[in-house]
């Protein structure tokens, strides 16, 4: 089962970042980060070797899946396409 990785953004502008298995069940929580890319490298590190991919939510919007190294190693990029992605889902068609 492939995990999930979801990020809140929080009224006071800071984050949340969850891991769970895909069932609802959270299994690891991180509250307070400043940034997207600041939960992507703590949720990857949370994650390790164990997965290679996540299915990424953000403001309980289901963004898509991507690989884990990814999300460590290059997470100011991964979160600038989640937000591209996200707003462009918010915008009226």
């Amino acid at each position: 089962m492939q995990p999930e990785v979801e990020i809140i953004q929080r009224e006071d502008g800071q984050f949340d970042a969850y891991v769970g298995i895909g069932n609802g069940t959270r299994r690891y929580a991180r509250e307070g980060l400043a940034s997207v890319a600041d939960c992507l490298q703590d949720a990857a590190a949370a994650l390790g070797a164990e997965f290679r991919f996540a299915t990424v939510i953000v403001d309980r919007m289901r963004i898509g899946s991507y690989p884990v190294a990814v999300m460590e190693h290059r997470a100011l990029e991964v979160a600038d396409e989640l937000l591209t992605k996200l707003s462009n889902r918010r915008q009226p068609a």
